[in-house]
């Protein structure tokens, strides 16, 4: 295991399929990211939005922002949830894999928050913690 790093259990839903696995957890990226062939397999729908992400290594990606049908994060159901897709670079997916998890799919902030988580790199695990109200 990596430490720092946070390992979730996912299951993400598009029209007619889903994938289910262990994804890690990205405390540097907003939105949850997902590989352009695991969005055309599931069948996702495009918003329409273009987005442009940045690797740790400097690298430009760009994405697109799509809806799944629905993403359970840890048991949390989360209806419609945007998505950035895009090709993932060969040497992200070896590092994913090399953790064991989902070479495919890295859970954002914006999901965890929606779904009341948030991640502990001390246990290397997410926390319910619901949701604060001012």
């Amino acid at each position: 295991m990596f430490l720092g790093f946070v390992r979730t259990n996912f299951e993400i839903f598009g029209e007619k399929k889903s994938l289910r696995g262990i994804a890690v957890v990205d405390t540097g990226s907003l939105m949850t990211i997902l590989d352009r062939s695991i969005a055309e397999s599931l069948n996702l729908k495009s918003t329409g939005r273009s987005l442009e992400l940045t690797t740790l290594s400097g690298e430009k990606v760009f994405c697109s922002e799509m809806v799944t049908s629905k993403l359970i994060v840890e048991g949390e159901t989360l209806v419609s949830e945007r998505v950035a897709v895009c090709e993932l670079p060969t040497n992200t997916k070896e590092r994913l894999k090399a953790m064991d998890v989902d070479p495919y799919l890295i859970i954002g902030v914006i999901t965890l928050e929606a779904a009341g988580l948030k991640a502990n790199p001390v246990t290397g695990k997410v926390e319910k913690v619901g949701w604060v109200s001012l």
